[in-house]
């Protein structure tokens, strides 16, 4: 996790604590996450609260049919704006 953009990295929960802060800054720093592996594969994603906060508005705005066809319409006009 040296690099300037993190890649997605998968840890193991023992190793963790050893690296939290360095961890933790990373994932803030490059809105990427960590998936933390655990026993009898129960793992946890680790994520900043930003891009958890993006999840949720996007899970939100396809919640419903009338939402997810206001988007499919409204995408072709942004796009179309933006060329002009």
């Amino acid at each position: 996790m040296e690099e300037d953009t993190m890649a997605t990295t998968a840890i193991y929960i023992s190793e963790l604590g050893k690296n939290l802060k360095k961890i933790t800054d990373d994932v803030v720093n490059y809105d990427d996450y960590v998936i933390i592996t655990k026993p009898k594969n129960r793992n946890v994603v680790l994520m900043s609260e930003k891009e958890f906060n993006s999840w949720k508005e996007t899970l939100y705005l396809l919640e419903t049919e009338a939402n997810r066809a206001a988007l499919d319409e409204s995408i072709p006009q942004a796009e179309a704006e933006h060329e002009n």
